[in-house]
């Protein structure tokens, strides 16, 4: 422990010589000071004030460092020394211009905290800054003298127009602003967004934020305001400048909706088709006029779903913005685009309702693609290359229903030997397989489910596959179906129902592993090479709030229920079927599986250090009980640990069960897994990113067993069998995709005895593996 503890202080020591003669204070000029870092004090601590609202203000920003070595700024000063073409591309690619303090920066950060403060309340607040100069940097202290905040003691409204105060008052219980708040002025900027939103919804068409604003009488010794807010009538031009003409705000309802599926800017000729539509909780028709080519190839009635503007009803801005979201998630829309027209379109009698027509134009995809993708694997080291043809019809039914037909194939090196010892080249596996599916952008189903589809976006899919796996004890072939629909119910949820996921796996073993089997006793090992069949039922629910404009701290959540066998269970025993020998129903000779999975992700993300740094967190549990027709999983629906993306310091399927310290030649394969992450991950240059983590976890079965002694998950154990692993990564990322290769070593091994399992001060260089990946692991 000794000699690894000094081996990482002399490595530390020299590393910082090296940086330490490439440092720049030799470039600094005479009275020059760089910005080292910057303190920010509150005098006064108030919830609303927090020092990382604050931090924006500070101009200019410290030079990036990395180990303490200001790269950047090196290779500014470098090339400006010496401008040899080597050093101008490092300065123009990874330079950045020194961050000097001076007076008027400090000063005006200063005011600009102090402006910040008045904006949220706090009226009249002071900011001073201290500066402590040395060694050619420069520490800046900014303390804050936070004056009383001033609240908002009485709220009013000043609305003339008294049918759009109708809506405005149906809506106040969303306001934003409340008596006894402290004022802020971005607080109310937000209410007057929020009420604009409200009234465009309601048939406003023309109405904006201008037209709202606040009146502010302010009680300098009592701290408080009156605030009113106004919302102003539309003013009218008059020969007299100074004269107050002014109109109510016209609202709009659609009195006629055109749609053309088919746009072409040069086609001047449509037939014309009237289309009826039913929406939710409405029981009346809406008519809708088609302007369609001589031979349509998109029926009118593949956009019920999508097309929310609904005649003989206000015009709503939200409205626009769904049937926008809806036709963009049909592949056949390459472009679409909604006008309206107010001109000649009427009113009603009184006046009291406008008029307006609206338009749908749509630009069509080309129907039919096809692709042609290759490219390289690794799969735990095991190298190998893949290939996959696609072909993509994008309205197959005329109803923007899209079929997609793959065909992959690859072979691969893989490490495992055969039974017999013998070699089968480089390249000893193959795979190939093709696979077919039909997306239908609506609720497919026996019943009438009009108003689900209207309510929700529904993907119907139906797949049909079929694989072929060649390895070199077995050749294995895999044929699957399956059906189920997936919605959002929200923006941020999302469900997937699987009623029907058939998986019918056929297994050939080659004579001499036949004959190892044979003389296996374990029944789970002996079922990882035997025919299967699942009949199984999936549900999944997904919560994820991440906003990628934003880049703000957000959560994911992913919940996985999976049954199999139930339906099937219960008509062998409705009509008294025959067992097989061993006591299980099978069907087509096969006897099927029964079981229930269930598994929960949740993962969470934070941002640091202006959104650049982030840290990424996981917790994952799983589980998986055979029963009835079942006394052991299905190889494919067990749980492992290692690999690129869980525990990255074992190689994949080669962690656990349990405390197991055994060699043999199976994949090891869990009943249960706990396993929790964490991640720091932070740029060094443009698409360059480092990331550190840990990784803690472990998978176990649920009863003792004689090929995995010790794998067995008990209560006063399990948690000192979690295996403990640590390493760095480098990722490429180019925004699009993601490469990465994380280099990981084991910190605990629960496969030691007790007193052992610690590993860092044992760790050696070929300790740590090289996990390759596409996308972050989480």
């Amino acid at each position: 422990m000794f000699k690894t503890v000094l081996k990482i202080c002399l490595i530390t020591i020299s590393l910082a010589g090296i940086l330490s003669s490439c440092g720049v204070k030799k470039y600094i000029g005479k009275d020059e000071y760089l910005i080292n870092k910057y303190h920010i004090d509150i005098e006064k601590k108030y919830a609303q004030i927090e020092p990382s609202e604050l931090k924006p203000f500070l101009k200019p920003k410290p030079n990036k460092k990395l180990l303490g070595w200001r790269m950047k700024l090196y290779f500014y000063y470098h090339s400006q020394n010496k401008p040899t073409k080597f050093n101008n591309w490092l300065d123009k690619n990874f330079g950045e211009t020194p961050a000097l303090y001076s007076e008027e920066d400090a000063e005006f950060s200063a005011l600009r905290i102090e402006q910040y403060l008045n904006n949220i309340g706090f009226f009249n607040s002071k900011v001073e800054y201290e500066v402590e100069f040395g060694d050619k940097k420069a520490d800046v202290k900014y303390i804050v003298h936070p004056a009383l905040p001033y609240y908002m003691t009485q709220i009013d409204y000043n609305i003339a127009d008294t049918v759009l105060a109708g809506f405005f008052y149906k809506n106040i219980r969303k306001t934003l602003i409340h008596e006894g708040d402290i004022y802020n002025a971005f607080t109310l900027d937000d209410e007057r967004d929020r009420i604009t939103k409200n009234l465009r919804n309601n048939g406003y068409y023309y109405f904006n934020r201008n037209y709202i604003q606040y009146l502010v009488d302010s009680n300098y010794h009592n701290r408080t305001m009156d605030v009113t807010l106004k919302i102003n009538n539309i003013k009218l031009p008059g020969k007299n400048p100074s004269s107050n003409l002014s109109k109510p705000h016209d609202r709009y309802y659609i009195k006629q909706v055109t749609v053309i599926p088919e746009y072409n800017p040069a086609s001047t000729s449509y037939d014309s088709l009237w289309h009826s539509v039913k929406f939710l909780r409405d029981k009346s028709d809406n008519t809708y006029l088609y302007l369609l080519d001589d031979n349509p190839q998109i029926k009118p009635s593949a956009f019920d779903a999508a097309i929310k503007i609904r005649p003989g009803t206000p015009f709503s801005a939200a409205e626009v913005q769904s049937t926008y979201s809806k036709l963009f998630n049909y592949s056949i829309i390459r472009t679409a685009k909604i006008n309206f027209d107010t001109t000649g379109a009427g009113e009603s009698k009184d006046g009291s309702i406008k008029y307006m027509n609206s338009s749908i134009a749509m630009q069509n995809a080309k129907r039919n693609s096809f692709s042609i993708e290759g490219f390289g694997t690794n799969s735990s080291g095991d190298l190998g290359v893949r290939g996959k043809l696609t072909f993509l019809n994008k309205n197959i039914f005329k109803r923007a229903d899209i079929l997609r037909i793959q065909a992959v194939g690859g072979f691969e090196a893989q490490s495992v030997g055969s039974a017999d010892g013998s070699s089968s080249g480089v390249f000893n596996t193959f795979e190939a397989g093709i696979e077919g599916t039909i997306f239908f952008p609506r609720f497919v189903f026996p019943l009438n489910l009009r108003r689900f589809n209207e309510k929700h976006s529904t993907i119907t899919n139906l797949t049909f596959g079929f694989n072929y796996q060649v390895r070199q004890n077995y050749t294995r072939s895999i044929t699957n179906l399956e059906f189920g629909y997936s919605w959002n119910q929200k923006q941020v949820m999302r469900q997937i129902i699987t009623p029907i996921n058939i998986n019918f796996i056929k297994v050939f073993p080659t004579p001499e592993f036949q004959a190892i089997l044979d003389e296996e006793q374990n029944k789970a090992l002996k079922e990882q090479y035997s025919d299967q069949i699942i009949f199984g039922l999936s549900y999944s629910f997904i919560f994820n709030n991440q906003n990628l404009a934003t880049l703000s701290q957000h959560q994911y959540f992913r919940l996985n229920l999976e049954t199999s066998g139930n339906l099937l269970y219960a008509m062998n025993n409705l009509f008294n079927s025959n067992k097989s020998v061993e006591g299980y129903y099978e069907i087509f000779g096969v006897q099927y599986s029964q079981y229930i999975r269930g598994s929960v992700d949740y993962r969470r993300y934070f941002y640091l250090n202006n959104k650049n740094t982030s840290f990424a967190t996981r917790i994952y549990l799983g589980s998986i009980i055979p029963y009835m027709n079942s006394q052991e999983v299905p190889y494919t629906k067990g749980f492992y640990a290692g690999g690129a993306n869980g525990m990255r310091g074992w190689h994949f399927k080669e962690l656990g069960p349990g405390a197991y310290n055994g060699n043999n030649d199976y994949e090891r394969i869990g009943e249960i897994q706990i396993e929790a992450n964490a991640e720091l991950r932070f740029p060094i240059y443009r698409f360059f990113k480092l990331g550190l983590f840990i990784d803690i976890g472990n998978i176990w079965t649920y009863k003792p067993s004689t090929v995995y002694p010790g794998g067995d998950f008990r209560f006063d154990t399990f948690y000192k069998q979690l295996a403990v692993d640590g390493g760095v990564g480098f990722r490429l990322d180019f925004s699009f995709f993601i490469i990465r290769v994380d280099f990981a070593a084991p910190f605990r091994d629960p496969a030691y005895p007790p007193n052992e399992r610690w590993r860092i001060q044992y760790l050696q260089f070929n300790d740590f593996i090289a996990n390759f990946g596409i996308g972050y692991p989480f």
